[in-house]
């Protein structure tokens, strides 16, 4: 296997681990504040991430905020719980030294090829905004359905006759992209269907 071939992996394997869709506007917005960009007024979050793709931003800069911000969103969601540490063994020190070794190198051979993750990104750009599209339709729909004060279960929300031509995967990711720009709340229902396990019903802010 040559450097080229080598090169593109990492690349493909970058461009499929940082995926920006899953940051909220808000965090995709500290973002570029750290990164100094700019966006201009009243753009989408599709227009807001292909900014971002297209700053020329170092890919390790990129990808360390994204996760300093996804660790942030996952945290919200979840109680934190307390637990003991557990002292670890020589062994599991190495290892993880060792890997931390990996992740530095990964990360450095990135760096170094920027300019083809760039391209890969913008080539993705189209089919990132088609997607997009349908997430915002996906969320009027929910949101013209559910007035401020209102709830409804989530059985009842799928049985809407204009949500019925999207997948439940494409409909659950909208309900938690709107839970996490605190347009809804959630609670548990006797809805069979349930988001992430646990959600059963919408409570509009």
């Amino acid at each position: 296997m040559n450097i080229l071939n080598i090169k593109d992996k990492l690349s493909f394997k970058y461009d499929k681990m940082v995926d920006l869709n899953k940051l909220t506007v808000k965090y995709l917005e500290k973002l570029a504040e750290e990164c100094r960009i700019t966006f201009k007024k009243s753009i989408n979050k599709p227009a807001k991430i292909k900014t971002i793709l297209n700053a020329g931003i170092p890919s390790n800069k990129i990808e360390n905020l994204f996760e300093k911000y996804l660790a942030e969103i996952k945290a919200k969601k979840k109680p934190s719980k307390v637990a003991k540490k557990k002292p670890e063994s020589t062994a599991t020190t190495k290892i993880v030294g060792r890997v931390k070794l990996l992740e530095d190198q990964v990360r450095f051979l990135m760096s170094k090829i920027d300019s083809v993750e760039i391209k890969l990104a913008n080539l993705k750009t189209s089919n990132l905004i088609g997607t997009e599209t349908d997430s915002l339709e996906i969320k009027n729909i929910i949101k013209s359905k559910i007035l401020p004060g209102n709830s409804i279960a989530i059985d009842d929300l799928l049985d809407t006759r204009k949500l019925k031509k999207y997948s439940f995967e494409q409909i659950e990711k909208a309900i938690i992209d709107l839970i996490d720009d605190e347009i809804f709340d959630v609670s548990e229902s006797s809805s069979k269907t349930k988001i992430e396990g646990n959600i059963g019903r919408l409570i509009r802010r």
